[in-house]
């Protein structure tokens, strides 16, 4: 990716922090619960771009007797170049799925995650949207059972407006880059 790893806490970290995902089954009574706030400030990169971000956000997690899981969050994230501009990034989402992988048997395991809410909204400082992707998605990742390396990615039931997932995440450094200079 061309930008840095904390824009992956939109899709691609939530997707990889969960690393176990799929459709939520019946209404059944949680075995696990977390609820988290948290904030952090760190120096970072976007599209080659340094600069500072500070994070926000809140996380609800429910594991499932059925190996399925709900994590539902939202972060808010502002980057400041070393120019001082500013963008800043929404999510607001709930991910599904199973909390164990599947093992494929080959040496490979497969992850079933579906994002439905704000995986990714981009804004300047004073409010104009730059970038939004906003629905439901579902990602089938196959990983190396041993390294977690990504094998492949399979994209599906697409509903709603995706231009970065859809532009695979370029549409991100394109947007970022012109509000940052």
């Amino acid at each position: 990716m061309r930008h840095s790893t904390s824009r992956g806490l939109v899709y691609v970290a939530a997707a990889v922090a969960s690393l176990a995902v799929a459709a939520i089954g019946s209404a059944a009574r949680p075995e696990m619960q977390s609820h988290e706030n948290f904030s952090d400030s760190f120096d970072d990169e976007f599209c080659g771009i340094a600069g500072a971000s500070l994070v926000r956000g809140v996380d609800n997690l429910s594991v499932y007797s059925d190996n399925t899981f709900s994590d539902r969050f939202e972060l808010v994230q502002t980057f400041t170049a070393a120019n001082g501009k500013s963008i800043r990034l929404h999510a607001a989402q709930q991910v599904t799925g199973n909390w164990e992988p599947t093992d494929n048997g080959d040496g490979t395991v497969t992850f079933v995650n579906t994002f439905k809410g704000l995986p990714e909204q981009i804004k300047l400082a004073n409010g104009r949207m730059l970038s939004r992707d906003a629905g439901v998605v579902t990602f089938t990742d196959v990983l190396d059972a041993t390294t977690e390396e990504l094998i492949s990615q399979t994209v599906s039931g697409e509903k709603g407006p995706h231009p970065d997932l859809d532009s695979d995440f370029e549409l991100f450094c394109d947007v970022v880059v012109p509000a940052l200079s």
